[in-house]
């Protein structure tokens, strides 16, 4: 159960609330179609990524490729990502939850308390995962929720506010944005699959179905609530849904979703990156060293923001390096099922779409300098990765079989 919240706490993170809005906003009600084709390519993925049953030494090597880069992605995620949603949620709670404390203090005492959860043993460690993802599920659900409400009395529902007729597509949207929208709310799916192990596809799903539920929810309270261009337009459309439903009461809320969603977002990728350098030393079960990196994850994280990388023009270049390069991972998976004659027309589709994601996140590069300087150190992580951490150890050479035949039986003198 702990692998099943790890991406369904990614999918839950203020980045993803962001996206998900945003979508809503360009796409209308077609974003809900743009989520499910979304979800199948999602699906396709993470079944290439678990361990094969069959495959030769190319389509054995691609996926090998496929997954260093998907996992040196991560790990520049974890900073690049942890840094701006930390931040994020600093502000979120001095305004929202603590206006009396600092968001400096917000955000690092949140950064200290991921620490501490990544040190804990797994059982507590996958227990307050659990809380915290759930957590942010219901509260994100509820406002969503009361978001399609038209009125209520009571101070726990919805004010006032003219309800409106939800647009299968806005007069003035872009649905190549909606469907890139759609792609990057769904990004982390993969955080359940294990290179070693072929159970990723069945916990993706349970997490694809319940986040699925929750954005199905946000994309009718959205619509209902808001007009599309506000949402599409919106640096928060979260809070803007929370606070058109619900008033001060629902930005309070909302304010719960954001602290909890960076929490479990960014424990969910200490969690993972932890388990890839453990794969890296071959020693997957050392306790030591898993408390020994995760120490480190955080204590990287801790130095970026007390360097001021929160406020850092190269932020932005760092953070869709590491997008456009786990579009590129989920790519050359699609590649090493094709290799192997898994699907491939689906394959193909997929790989297309994922092109087409990675196409759209370049295009929102300013820096492309230090973009490309930042996909290298990627690419090179990967492939160290690749031919290390995921590529499968050197089966045993089996020992010679003993004759077992019974020897002919030697004729009797009579």
């Amino acid at each position: 159960m702990f692998d099943l919240f790890l991406p369904l706490a990614f999918m839950l993170s203020p980045g993803a609330l962001i996206a998900a809005g945003n979508g809503i906003g360009f796409s209308g009600l077609l974003f809900g179609i743009f989520l499910v084709i979304a979800s199948l390519c999602a699906l396709l993925t993470t079944g290439g990524m678990g361990h094969p049953a069959e495959c030769g030494p190319v389509g054995k090597t691609v996926r090998a490729f496929g997954l260093g880069i998907i996992g040196a992605s991560r790990m520049l995620a974890c900073g690049a990502l942890g840094i701006l949603w930390l931040s994020e949620a600093g502000y979120s709670a001095n305004e929202l939850i603590a206006p009396w404390l600092p968001p400096a203090a917000c955000t690092f005492t949140l950064l200290g308390l991921i620490g501490v959860a990544a040190l804990l043993a797994r059982t507590y460690r996958g227990a307050i995962l659990y809380v915290a993802t759930l957590l942010a599920l219901a509260t994100v659900g509820y406002v969503m929720a009361m978001a399609t409400q038209p009125h209520g009395l009571e101070a726990w529902f919805p004010t006032m506010f003219p309800q409106k007729t939800p647009p299968l597509f806005p007069s003035d949207g872009d649905a190549m944005q909606g469907a890139y929208m759609a792609l990057l709310a769904l990004l982390g799916f993969d955080l359940a699959s294990r290179p070693d192990a072929a159970k990723g596809t069945r916990r993706a799903l349970l997490s694809l179905l319940l986040i699925l539920t929750v954005f199905g929810i946000y994309l009718w309270g959205g619509l209902s609530a808001t007009d599309p261009f506000d949402l599409a337009h919106s640096t928060v459309p979260h809070l803007l849904v929370a606070g058109l439903s619900l008033g001060g009461k629902g930005k309070q809320i909302m304010g719960i979703a954001i602290l909890c969603g960076t929490f479990s977002a960014i424990l969910a990728l200490v969690c993972v990156n932890t388990r890839h350098l453990l794969l890296l030393v071959r020693t997957p079960e050392h306790e030591g060293l898993r408390r020994l990196f995760s120490l480190l994850l955080c204590t990287g994280c801790t130095a970026l923001l007390a360097l001021g990388w929160a406020t850092e023009p190269r932020l932005a270049p760092l953070v869709n390096a590491a997008i456009l390069c786990w579009f590129a991972g989920y790519a050359v998976i699609q590649c090493s099922l094709i290799l192997r004659g898994v699907v491939p027309p689906l394959a193909i589709l997929a790989l297309l779409i994922y092109i087409f994601a990675g196409w759209m996140t370049f295009q929102r590069v300013t820096d492309i300098q230090f973009f490309l300087y930042a996909v290298s150190g990627i690419a090179l992580c990967g492939l160290i990765l690749s031919f290390s951490a995921f590529s499968p150890p050197a089966a045993a050479p089996s020992a010679p079989q003993q004759d077992t035949q019974t020897p002919p039986a030697q004729p009797t003198k009579s």
